[in-house]
């Protein structure tokens, strides 16, 4: 009972954690087609379908660790910005458009 509470403890304090607010994010259909644009030419999950699902925070941080835009100490362009979109098409060359 005891490592449940503790489990518990943790993943609240984790879930406490700064989110990124990402006003691209907002725009909803554009920044699914994006998503799934990139996601096309440079998969971050496996062949199996395994990853984060395409266009979410969590698939973003995936992908800019995948291509190198960001630092170890997490320096690069705000997540989601025109700023991080640019750089994410020039390391996988553009999406076609």
């Amino acid at each position: 009972m005891r490592v449940l509470v503790a489990m518990l403890a943790v993943m609240a304090l984790v879930g406490c954690g700064e989110s990124v607010v990402v006003k691209e994010w907002d725009e909803g259909e554009a920044w699914d087609q994006w998503a799934r644009g990139v996601e096309a030419k440079f998969p971050v999950g496996d062949a199996e379908g395994h990853g984060p699902d395409v266009g979410s925070e969590e698939w973003a941080r995936a992908l800019q660790w995948k291509l190198g835009t960001v630092e170890s100490e997490s320096h690069g362009p705000d997540l989601g910005s025109a700023e991080w979109r640019a750089a994410v098409e020039e390391k996988i060359g553009g999406l076609g458009e």
